[in-house]
Protein backbone atom coordinates (compact mmCIF):
# COMPACT_ATOMS: atom_id res chain seq x y z
CA UNK A 1 0.00 0.00 0.00
CA UNK A 2 3.15 2.61 1.06
CA UNK A 3 4.23 2.97 -2.42
CA UNK A 4 0.31 3.89 -4.16
CA UNK A 5 0.48 6.52 -1.22
CA UNK A 6 3.90 7.44 -1.74
CA UNK A 7 3.22 7.84 -5.78
CA UNK A 8 0.15 10.17 -4.61
CA UNK A 9 2.01 12.05 -2.36
CA UNK A 10 4.99 12.62 -5.17
CA UNK A 11 2.57 13.78 -7.73
CA UNK A 12 0.73 16.40 -5.40
CA UNK A 13 4.29 16.94 -3.98
CA UNK A 14 5.80 17.76 -7.26
CA UNK A 15 2.49 19.97 -8.68
CA UNK A 16 2.64 22.22 -5.64
CA UNK A 17 6.21 22.63 -5.48
CA UNK A 18 6.15 23.16 -9.30
CA UNK A 19 3.31 26.28 -8.90
CA UNK A 20 5.45 27.87 -6.08
CA UNK A 21 8.51 27.51 -7.95
CA UNK A 22 7.01 29.23 -10.90
CA UNK A 23 4.95 32.32 -9.05
CA UNK A 24 8.28 32.72 -7.05
CA UNK A 25 10.81 32.72 -9.55
CA UNK A 26 8.90 36.08 -10.79
CA UNK A 27 11.30 37.85 -8.27
CA UNK A 28 13.35 35.41 -6.83
CA UNK A 29 16.72 36.67 -8.16
CA UNK A 30 19.09 34.98 -6.37
CA UNK A 31 17.22 31.76 -6.37
CA UNK A 32 17.32 30.82 -2.49
CA UNK A 33 13.81 30.26 -2.76
CA UNK A 34 13.76 27.62 -5.26
CA UNK A 35 16.83 25.61 -3.15
CA UNK A 36 14.42 26.17 0.14
CA UNK A 37 11.53 24.58 -1.89
CA UNK A 38 13.33 21.83 -3.83
CA UNK A 39 14.70 20.92 -0.23
CA UNK A 40 11.25 20.43 0.80
CA UNK A 41 10.23 18.68 -2.08
CA UNK A 42 12.24 15.93 -2.28
CA UNK A 43 12.18 15.73 2.16
CA UNK A 44 8.54 14.87 1.79
CA UNK A 45 9.41 12.42 -1.52
CA UNK A 46 11.31 10.66 0.75
CA UNK A 47 9.30 10.56 4.05
CA UNK A 48 6.26 9.28 2.49
CA UNK A 49 8.37 6.60 0.82
CA UNK A 50 10.27 5.79 3.86
CA UNK A 51 13.72 6.31 1.96
CA UNK A 52 17.03 6.89 3.89
CA UNK A 53 19.44 8.66 2.10
CA UNK A 54 22.87 8.72 2.91
CA UNK A 55 25.94 10.76 1.51
CA UNK A 56 29.69 10.41 2.34
CA UNK A 57 32.99 12.53 1.30
CA UNK A 58 31.29 15.94 1.97
CA UNK A 59 34.30 16.39 3.62
CA UNK A 60 36.47 16.54 0.38
CA UNK A 61 34.04 19.69 -0.96
CA UNK A 62 34.55 23.56 0.16
CA UNK A 63 30.91 25.19 0.69
CA UNK A 64 32.19 28.44 -0.64
CA UNK A 65 33.34 27.02 -3.91
CA UNK A 66 31.44 26.43 -7.08
CA UNK A 67 31.64 23.07 -8.48
CA UNK A 68 30.38 20.62 -11.60
CA UNK A 69 28.96 17.81 -10.02
CA UNK A 70 28.84 14.36 -12.57
CA UNK A 71 26.77 11.68 -11.76
CA UNK A 72 25.87 8.35 -12.87
CA UNK A 73 21.69 8.49 -13.22
CA UNK A 74 19.52 5.36 -12.83
CA UNK A 75 15.91 6.76 -11.12
CA UNK A 76 14.31 10.16 -11.02
CA UNK A 77 15.28 9.75 -7.41
CA UNK A 78 18.94 10.75 -8.02
CA UNK A 79 18.01 14.24 -8.36
CA UNK A 80 16.40 14.58 -5.75
CA UNK A 81 18.80 12.55 -3.50
CA UNK A 82 21.27 15.64 -4.60
CA UNK A 83 18.31 18.11 -3.80
CA UNK A 84 17.69 17.26 -0.58
CA UNK A 85 21.66 16.04 0.23
CA UNK A 86 24.35 18.65 -1.45
CA UNK A 87 24.48 22.00 0.59
CA UNK A 88 25.11 23.97 -2.69
CA UNK A 89 23.48 26.27 -4.84
CA UNK A 90 22.44 23.24 -7.39
CA UNK A 91 21.20 23.86 -11.43
CA UNK A 92 21.34 21.26 -13.40
CA UNK A 93 21.58 20.34 -17.24
CA UNK A 94 18.16 19.68 -18.25
CA UNK A 95 17.09 18.16 -22.28
CA UNK A 96 14.90 20.86 -23.75
CA UNK A 97 12.29 18.40 -24.20
CA UNK A 98 11.41 18.57 -20.17
CA UNK A 99 9.95 22.00 -21.41
CA UNK A 100 6.95 20.48 -22.74
CA UNK A 101 6.05 19.14 -19.21
CA UNK A 102 3.34 21.28 -17.29
CA UNK A 103 3.91 23.31 -14.58
CA UNK A 104 7.32 21.35 -14.30
CA UNK A 105 8.69 22.82 -17.70
CA UNK A 106 7.81 26.33 -16.38
CA UNK A 107 9.27 25.63 -12.91
CA UNK A 108 11.95 24.08 -14.99
CA UNK A 109 12.85 27.62 -16.65
CA UNK A 110 12.45 30.00 -13.92
CA UNK A 111 14.69 28.19 -11.45
CA UNK A 112 17.38 29.33 -13.94
CA UNK A 113 18.40 25.29 -15.15
CA UNK A 114 20.67 25.17 -17.68
CA UNK A 115 18.34 23.67 -20.86
CA UNK A 116 20.52 21.86 -23.61
CA UNK A 117 18.91 21.28 -26.83
CA UNK A 118 21.05 18.31 -27.98
CA UNK A 119 19.76 18.67 -31.75
CA UNK A 120 20.80 22.01 -32.48
CA UNK A 121 24.63 22.89 -31.53
CA UNK A 122 24.25 26.59 -31.54
CA UNK A 123 21.67 26.89 -28.92
CA UNK A 124 23.06 24.21 -26.70
CA UNK A 125 26.59 26.32 -26.87
CA UNK A 126 24.55 29.17 -26.03
CA UNK A 127 22.82 27.50 -23.05
CA UNK A 128 26.52 26.75 -22.05
CA UNK A 129 27.77 30.53 -22.34
CA UNK A 130 24.23 31.54 -20.36
CA UNK A 131 25.61 28.84 -17.78
CA UNK A 132 29.08 30.04 -17.45
CA UNK A 133 27.54 33.86 -16.57
CA UNK A 134 24.66 32.05 -13.94
CA UNK A 135 27.21 30.31 -12.20
CA UNK A 136 29.69 33.46 -11.87
CA UNK A 137 26.65 35.74 -11.47
CA UNK A 138 24.68 33.52 -8.63
CA UNK A 139 27.74 31.04 -7.23
CA UNK A 140 25.54 28.06 -8.81
CA UNK A 141 26.96 24.94 -9.00
CA UNK A 142 26.21 22.46 -12.06
CA UNK A 143 24.96 19.03 -11.53
CA UNK A 144 25.63 16.82 -15.09
CA UNK A 145 24.57 13.18 -15.41
CA UNK A 146 27.08 12.52 -18.50
CA UNK A 147 25.31 9.95 -19.47
CA UNK A 148 22.41 12.26 -20.79
CA UNK A 149 19.32 10.43 -19.53
CA UNK A 150 18.61 7.56 -17.35
CA UNK A 151 20.37 3.79 -17.61
CA UNK A 152 17.49 1.37 -18.46
CA UNK A 153 20.20 -1.62 -16.80
CA UNK A 154 21.35 0.07 -14.37
CA UNK A 155 24.57 0.59 -15.32
CA UNK A 156 27.14 3.63 -16.44
CA UNK A 157 26.30 4.33 -20.30
CA UNK A 158 28.05 6.31 -22.76
CA UNK A 159 29.30 10.13 -21.54
CA UNK A 160 27.97 12.90 -23.75
CA UNK A 161 30.36 15.73 -23.66
CA UNK A 162 28.60 19.26 -22.78
CA UNK A 163 29.08 18.92 -18.82
CA UNK A 164 32.77 18.79 -19.78
CA UNK A 165 33.23 21.52 -22.47
CA UNK A 166 31.62 24.10 -19.39
CA UNK A 167 34.26 22.82 -16.92
CA UNK A 168 36.94 23.59 -19.62
CA UNK A 169 36.00 26.84 -20.53
CA UNK A 170 35.16 27.88 -17.01
CA UNK A 171 38.05 26.13 -15.17
CA UNK A 172 35.66 24.58 -12.55
CA UNK A 173 36.41 21.45 -10.58
CA UNK A 174 34.48 18.78 -11.32
CA UNK A 175 32.98 16.21 -8.78
CA UNK A 176 32.28 12.33 -9.42
CA UNK A 177 29.60 11.31 -7.65
CA UNK A 178 28.43 7.78 -7.46
CA UNK A 179 24.66 6.91 -6.30
CA UNK A 180 23.28 3.42 -5.71
CA UNK A 181 20.15 2.00 -4.17
CA UNK A 182 17.94 4.39 -6.69
CA UNK A 183 17.61 2.01 -8.99
CA UNK A 184 16.00 -1.27 -7.29
CA UNK A 185 13.73 1.97 -5.65
CA UNK A 186 12.38 3.87 -8.73
CA UNK A 187 13.39 1.90 -11.53
CA UNK A 188 12.01 3.14 -14.95
CA UNK A 189 8.82 3.18 -16.35
CA UNK A 190 6.64 3.02 -12.70
CA UNK A 191 5.79 5.72 -10.44
CA UNK A 192 5.51 2.86 -7.62
CA UNK A 193 8.44 3.98 -4.98
CA UNK A 194 9.60 1.29 -2.33
CA UNK A 195 10.76 1.88 0.44
CA UNK A 196 15.08 1.52 1.39
CA UNK A 197 18.45 3.47 1.47
CA UNK A 198 19.87 5.57 -1.33
CA UNK A 199 23.42 5.98 -0.67
CA UNK A 200 25.58 8.83 -2.39
CA UNK A 201 29.63 9.21 -2.66
CA UNK A 202 30.84 12.15 -3.32
CA UNK A 203 34.65 11.93 -4.29
CA UNK A 204 37.60 14.81 -4.35
CA UNK A 205 37.35 17.27 -7.08
CA UNK A 206 39.25 17.12 -9.84
CA UNK A 207 40.72 20.18 -11.37
CA UNK A 208 40.82 20.48 -15.18
CA UNK A 209 43.18 23.00 -15.82
CA UNK A 210 45.85 20.23 -17.00
CA UNK A 211 43.14 19.39 -19.97
CA UNK A 212 42.51 21.65 -23.22
CA UNK A 213 39.07 21.45 -25.07
CA UNK A 214 41.29 19.05 -27.41
CA UNK A 215 41.72 16.54 -24.58
CA UNK A 216 38.30 16.62 -23.22
CA UNK A 217 38.18 12.81 -24.19
CA UNK A 218 41.26 11.92 -21.50
CA UNK A 219 38.99 14.40 -18.81
CA UNK A 220 36.13 11.87 -19.63
CA UNK A 221 37.83 9.07 -19.28
CA UNK A 222 39.39 10.15 -15.68
CA UNK A 223 36.07 11.28 -14.77
CA UNK A 224 34.37 7.99 -15.66
CA UNK A 225 37.27 6.03 -14.08
CA UNK A 226 36.41 7.86 -10.74
CA UNK A 227 32.67 7.37 -10.82
CA UNK A 228 33.28 3.61 -11.54
CA UNK A 229 35.52 3.43 -8.53
CA UNK A 230 33.33 5.09 -6.63
CA UNK A 231 30.52 2.15 -7.77
CA UNK A 232 32.57 -0.06 -6.30
CA UNK A 233 35.09 -2.84 -7.90
CA UNK A 234 31.81 -5.18 -8.97
CA UNK A 235 30.68 -2.22 -11.58
CA UNK A 236 33.85 -1.33 -12.59
CA UNK A 237 34.68 -4.71 -13.94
Amino acid sequence: MRPYIAAVVVIIDTMIAGILVSVTGLFDLTGGIYDFISWVWSNIIFLSAGIKVNIEGLEHLDNNTSYIFMSNHTSHLDVAGFMAKLPFKIRFFAKRELLNIPIFGQALYMSKHIIIDRKNTERAKASINKAKKRIKKYGFSVLVFPEGTRSMSGRLGEFKKGGFVLALETGIPIVPVAVSGSFRLLPAHTLLIHSGTINIRVGSPLSVQEYSMEHKEELLDRVRAEIQKLQGHEEAR
